[in-house]
């Protein structure tokens, strides 16, 4: 952009302007006064006021990374600090619009004016020079615009774009603070400059039904996402630091019912069930908090929590469910898992019911539940840690069937489909397969990623092995390559 500025400046020049004086000689006013007055070579003297214009334009290009780049907390605990310039910062940063319109204004005419100084200044004090060299000669004018767009087009980038923005991330925070008073009177300064290229901007936008702002750019969660990968990568964040955010990233779009335990995995307790079935499911599955039902699972009435139940053993009297029955929540499954955490948080509960749309039971979850979509699954020193995920030579995996798609696509690299009603591999294979498939069957998902169903009954698919397109691309050459030996 700015070489076509150069260039358009360049070749709309006029000629200087010629006097005729009484002797009949002709004179160019000013041509060459630097060198006969003593003040020095005018070429290098408009070099540098080129370089000036760059240099200034430097200035602003490094002052908008300096100041987007840093936190709007870190502003506000430097401001707390007192350190100087932090005020001016503040006011900057809490008028986005204003400084970001500054900002771009004053790259705009710097690198306007260095264009346009450049063609009509710099290029016509050039040509003579290079008229003298023979093998240029008549084209001494092209030659000396085409040596001016290329210098303050490489000057521009360097000096004005690149090193200054570089610069501007390794010491941003120093930088800001010292720019940020200027920046903060200029912005001042411009503000009927800001106002009527705004209100030209949306005059001519007003029939696309939009207008123009200098707010700063809204980050997506993809972009979010890279960052995080990216600081992974250096070394910046952890590498479990990483996961972590990625799974808060991802846990505003889970529902419920992504996160429950299904129907047929739940424990719970009838309401008329004896202190021997109590001991019983306490000991055996070693739960901190029971459903309790009325007559069918349908028609949960509340929960109880193994230490009312061993307090209440433990004076030695009859454990009687409906003297410790606490209220339970019901949830559609299809609500928000991070509505369902905000709740528990606040009302200080563990444990919750997911109902579908007909209200019956669909399943059940607890906070240990949302915490492990979190931060990943967590035993305790009670439970044996079975691997969901097992890797295997070739990069297969053998998964579980009731292991969520999204997290066999995190931990493979995958890109297994996710639709509504499908959300573990067994669902997915059910789905693919167009009921419960058979063992050894072989299913092709939509990235090519192969599922071989390893064990299933007649109601699920317990094991499946998964073997990326890569993989399966390259077993398949094996096996080609073994039918054709045999034939």
């Amino acid at each position: 952009m700015r070489s076509w500025s150069v260039f358009c400046a360049a070749s709309q020049r006029r000629p200087r302007a010629q006097f005729r004086s009484a002797d009949g000689t002709t004179s160019v006013p000013w041509a060459g006064r630097g060198r006969e007055d003593g003040g020095g070579d005018p070429i290098f003297t408009e070099l540098i006021i080129i370089l000036g214009l760059i240099l200034a334009n430097g200035i602003f290009a490094g002052a908008e990374i300096a100041v987007v780049s840093l936190r709007r907390t870190r502003v506000q605990q430097m401001v707390e600090e007192k350190r100087r310039g932090a005020l001016s910062l503040a006011a900057v940063r809490s008028q986005p619009e204003r400084f970001l319109a500054t900002v771009q204004v004053g790259i705009t005419v710097l690198g306007a004016t260095a264009a346009a100084f450049g063609g009509a200044a710099f290029a016509e004090d050039l040509e003579p020079l290079l008229a003298k060299l023979p093998w240029i000669g008549k084209n001494a004018e092209e030659v000396a615009l085409g040596v001016v767009v290329a210098l303050v087009s490489y000057l521009s980038l360097v000096l004005g774009e690149l090193v200054p923005k570089s610069l501007a991330l390794r010491v941003g925070e120093d930088y800001a603070l010292l720019i940020a008073k200027p920046l903060l009177a200029l912005s001042w300064v411009a503000r009927p400059v800001i106002w009527f290229l705004t209100a030209s901007s949306n005059l001519i936008l007003r029939p696309f039904s939009d207008r123009t702002d200098f707010m700063e750019a809204r980050v997506s969660k993809e972009e979010l996402q890279q960052m995080v990968d990216e600081a992974a990568k250096s070394g910046a964040v952890h590498e479990h630091a990483s996961e972590l955010a990625s799974r808060a990233l991802e846990f505003d779009k889970l529902t419920l019912r992504d996160a429950m335990i299904p129907r047929n995995h739940i424990d719970a307790l009838p309401k008329t069930a004896t202190p021997d079935q109590i001991r019983q499911l306490l000991l055996e599955k070693r739960r901190s908090r029971v459903p309790v039902y009325d007559e069918t699972l349908d028609n949960v009435v509340g929960y109880v929590s193994a230490k009312d139940v061993v307090s209440i053993a433990w004076e030695r009297k009859l454990v009687v469910l409906q003297d410790i029955l606490r209220p339970i929540k019901f949830f559609p499954e299809t609500v928000l898992a991070i509505e369902v955490l905000q709740f528990m948080r606040h009302e200080h509960q563990r444990i919750a019911v997911a109902v579908d749309e007909h209200g019956a039971i669909s399943g059940l979850v607890t906070f240990e539940d949302l915490l492990e979509e979190l931060v990943g699954d967590v035993f305790s020193e009670h439970e044996e840690s079975l691997p969901k995920i097992e890797r295997e030579a070739g990069g297969s995996a053998l998964v579980r069937g009731e292991v969520p798609i999204r997290e066999v696509n995190r931990e493979l690299g995958l890109a297994l489909d996710e639709s509504e009603g499908t959300s573990t591999i067994a669902g997915l294979c059910a789905k693919l397969g167009g009921g419960i498939p058979n063992r050894n069957a072989r299913l092709a998902a939509n990235d090519g990623t192969v599922l071989l169903v390893m064990e299933a009954s007649p109601r699920a698919v317990r094991r499946v092995r998964v073997i990326p397109a890569l993989a399966a691309s390259a077993l398949n050459k094996v096996d080609r390559n073994d039918d054709n030996g045999s034939s």
